[in-house]
């Protein structure tokens, strides 16, 4: 299980494996988290801890996470969320501006990939 965030603010991954070990960090599967950035994570073995990141992750996804999955065309991504009326599709990253939008778009040809 593995919450995550928009607008690239500061948040945990946390995973629980087999509902005893407990991954909390930083690190993000990409090659700049492995060379670049300084990366933080912890493993734990402990039932509680984990049956707790379970209750709390299913907080999460209720309240203040998206799932992201390819669209019908295999090519643009979606973002669902849940409301009180069910699942909601979300074509756009969201809480990213028009601004935001702009900005990343004028500066992803300066970024490079490997850093992606």
């Amino acid at each position: 299980m593995l919450p995550g965030a928009s607008l690239g603010r500061l948040h945990a991954k946390t995973a629980v494996i087999n509902q005893a070990m407990v991954y909390i960090g930083s690190v993000n599967l990409d090659p700049r988290s492995e060379s670049t950035n300084t990366e933080l994570g912890l493993f734990a073995r402990c039932p509680e801890l984990a049956k707790e990141v379970i209750r709390v992750i299913n907080i999460s996804k209720l309240q203040s996470s998206y799932r992201l999955r390819f669209a019908p065309d295999g090519q643009t991504l979606e973002w669902l969320a849940i409301d009180d009326q069910g699942e909601v599709v979300l074509a756009q990253e969201p809480e990213v501006t028009p601004l935001m939008r702009l900005q990343n778009m004028f500066l992803a040809p300066f970024v490079p990939e490997q850093l992606l």
